[in-house]
């Protein structure tokens, strides 16, 4: 999402002079973080999986988000990478998936950690029914075992 919100400031700022945004910052700034997004996102692809090997990048794309103020879910992305190549995978990187789906969505966060579960990101409340704050407090993913697998086949299976 970022990725093409950037693309698109920065192809709306034909001139460096122009400003975007509440913090008014130059045109340069977004396309340079769009740049450095596209170009990070193309050293994950050949990575092999591997986010440190394009850490050179990953400081310029953080450094220079920071200064425009825009989140590029890098901490998300290199959270869901280092969980899925690695031993965290049996737990199905749960956590690290939703961090993701949340930082990536077009109106911004809805959900937002809150000590070991969820709570309504601040200003999303409307989005939701009345009722809901109190579901999303207690939400946490079912655990990951052979039964738990099994029981839901057999549920979904009864659901025909």
């Amino acid at each position: 999402f970022w990725l093409k919100q950037l693309s698109w400031l920065a192809l709306s700022c034909p001139n460096t002079k122009s400003t975007i945004g509440k913090a008014k910052l130059p045109c340069s700034t977004m396309a340079d973080v769009a740049s450095l997004k596209k170009e990070w996102n193309a050293c994950l692809a050949k990575s092999g999986g591997a986010p440190g090997k394009c850490e050179k990048v990953e400081k310029e794309l953080r450094a220079t988000s920071k200064a425009a103020g825009a989140d590029c879910c890098v901490d998300e992305t290199v959270a869901l990478m280092r969980c899925t190549a690695g031993r965290s995978r049996a737990s199905g990187c749960s956590k690290e998936f939703l961090a993701m789906r949340e930082c990536n969505r077009a109106g911004g966060r809805q959900l937002v950690a809150d000590a070991g579960a969820y709570a309504m990101a601040p200003g999303k409340q409307p989005l939701f029914e009345p009722g809901a704050a109190a579901l999303v407090s207690i939400a946490t993913p079912p655990p990951r075992t052979l039964k738990g697998m099994v029981d839901f086949g057999t549920d979904y299976a009864q659901s025909f």
